[in-house]
């Protein structure tokens, strides 16, 4: 519980003490944080840009409350028995919690088992941030754009 004595500093606009919100490090060139983890939303599209490459596009907040679809469905595309490499666009979402990470490291174990190539595209925004705070950029092949991992998958 916090308390707000006087003489100590007012609490920000729109706080509220049952949010209980910590916020990753930002830049300036963030979006507006939302108020409320329950209006977070995460949206996904599934293509198959040429046979054995799949790509996965996210856009929204990644959290503890969405990996486990997120899961499912990466390991649903890691299984496909004609796969040869999977790209997964991080490139619109916009928070990322440690859950996230986490996601990415099975999904990367998973293709290596598999022999399948997995393809990060993390962006410039919180997900490139996150992945190199973390020192795990260097760890995931990763590419500016969806288009550019796809053109190298299909070598």
């Amino acid at each position: 519980m916090i308390v707000f004595r006087s003489g100590t500093p007012r609490p920000p606009a729109g706080w509220s003490p049952g949010l209980g919100l910590i916020a990753a490090p930002r830049s300036p060139g963030d979006p507006p944080m939302r108020s409320s983890c329950a209006m977070a939303t995460l949206r996904l599209s599934v293509e198959w840009p040429s046979p054995g490459v799949v790509v996965v596009s996210m856009q929204g907040e990644i959290d503890l409350a969405c990996v486990p679809r997120l899961t499912e469905l990466i390991r649903q595309r890691l299984t496909a028995a004609s796969l040869r490499a999977v790209v997964l666009d991080l490139s619109g979402v916009t928070y990322s919690s440690s859950s996230g990470l986490e996601l990415l490291i099975h999904a990367q174990r998973r293709a290596e088992h598999r022999g399948i190539d997995l393809y990060v595209v993390p962006g410039t925004g919180p997900v490139r941030r996150l992945l190199g705070l973390t020192g795990l950029l260097g760890h995931f092949t990763c590419r500016d754009t969806a288009t550019e991992a796809v053109a190298e998958a299909r070598r």
